[in-house]
């Protein structure tokens, strides 16, 4: 599996993840700049969760079934990318999308109808107001 960032601002940042030239899942990971609240660890740690000083929200819109594989390869790109930060909470939050995300690339235009998609689909708020560094952002 193959993986692009398309943008990384403050306090986002999106992945697109492909195989064989076929989107399989894309990623928002959103700093939240605060501490998980209490609610957060419930499932997980009953009533003595701890929240760390910051939450990391972690949302993978996948188009199929992930196979075990592409699974693993996901969850390892994440763990990469968050693992090593200090205190902080995060899990992978999946949910299904029907089609791919297609945008107009490099233009300003396709860049905006991008961004209205991808807060649309991951109910997100991300805002760029200037497009024209995204030349220098986006990479493989």
């Amino acid at each position: 599996m193959e993986f692009e960032r398309l943008f990384l601002t403050p306090k986002y940042e999106f992945y697109r993840f492909s195989l064989n030239y076929d989107d399989v899942a894309y990623l928002l990971i959103t700093d939240n700049f605060n501490p998980a609240p209490p609610e957060f660890g419930t499932p997980f740690f009953d009533n003595t969760f701890e929240p760390n000083e910051n939450q990391i929200s972690v949302q993978c819109g996948v188009l199929r079934k992930l196979s075990e594989n592409e699974d693993n390869y996901l969850q390892s790109f994440i763990e990469g990318l968050l693992g090593f930060k200090p205190s902080i909470d995060y899990i992978i939050d999946y949910f299904k999308i029907k089609r791919e995300l297609e945008f107009d690339y490099p233009t300003e235009e396709g860049f905006k109808e991008l961004l209205a998609r991808i807060n649309t689909l991951f109910s997100s708020n991300v805002i760029i107001n200037d497009f024209s560094s995204f030349n220098n952002i986006i990479q493989k």
